[in-house]
């Protein structure tokens, strides 16, 4: 809020607020315990293939890093430094994103449903706003997500529900990413029920205006 009025509300204001997660995510929750003991949080990080791909990805550029450093010495020590600068960064995105996903849960309360997956992406959308909720369809790795689909998990992670809605709700990115969509996709490490939450608290959406 307080960066809005200097830096819009656009592309340059993700930029700078992905970046500071980036550290915040990567450096400073190594002290702290995510706080998952409440009803309405329902985390996804624990049955996902996100630790794995975070360490292969991990060691992988470790060892780019390394091989690449020595490489590109040879013809610039500048160059070989920024690679290695990047390389750097990359691990702490890596360590960042892997923690945003312990810490930033899915949310089901009285009226809200959020949707997340670390702090790459996010949904909030009003549990009226939920036409039906379904099994998902099971897709390959290289299956294209459609334009108007917010694909809350890894492609190598199998999808379990999908919400269709009944207005676009406003998906938001990393980097200042954003779109409408009206079909969330998600996964949930206890699937079942984070549903049951979402159909009770809807239920007591439609009692309440009756």
């Amino acid at each position: 809020m307080s960066l809005e009025p200097k830096l819009g509300n656009g592309f340059l204001l993700g930029v700078v607020l992905t970046e500071l997660s980036v550290f915040y995510y990567a450096i400073m929750v190594w002290f702290k315990k995510p706080d998952i003991t409440r009803d309405e949080i329902f985390t996804y990080h624990k049955s996902s293939q996100i630790r794995t791909i975070v360490i292969v990805f991990s060691i992988l550029i470790v060892i780019e890093g390394v091989l690449f450093h020595y490489v590109i010495q040879l013809w610039s020590d500048i160059a070989a430094w920024i690679f290695t600068v990047l390389n750097i960064y990359a691990l702490l995105y890596m360590a960042g994103f892997y923690n945003s996903a312990s810490f930033l849960p899915h949310v089901v309360n009285k009226n809200k449903l959020i949707i997340r997956l670390g702090y790459q992406s996010s949904i909030e959308l009003d549990l009226r706003n939920i036409e039906s909720i379904n099994k998902a369809e099971q897709r390959g790795i290289g299956d294209k997500v459609p334009k108007e689909t917010y694909y809350s998990l890894l492609n190598i992670d199998s999808p379990q529900y999908a919400l269709f809605l009944k207005e676009p709700v406003l998906m938001k990115g990393s980097y200042g990413r954003k779109k409408y969509v009206n079909t969330v996709i998600f996964r949930s490490d206890e699937p079942d029920e984070m549903i049951n939450r979402i159909n009770l608290a809807r239920d007591q959406q439609s009692s309440e205006k009756a």
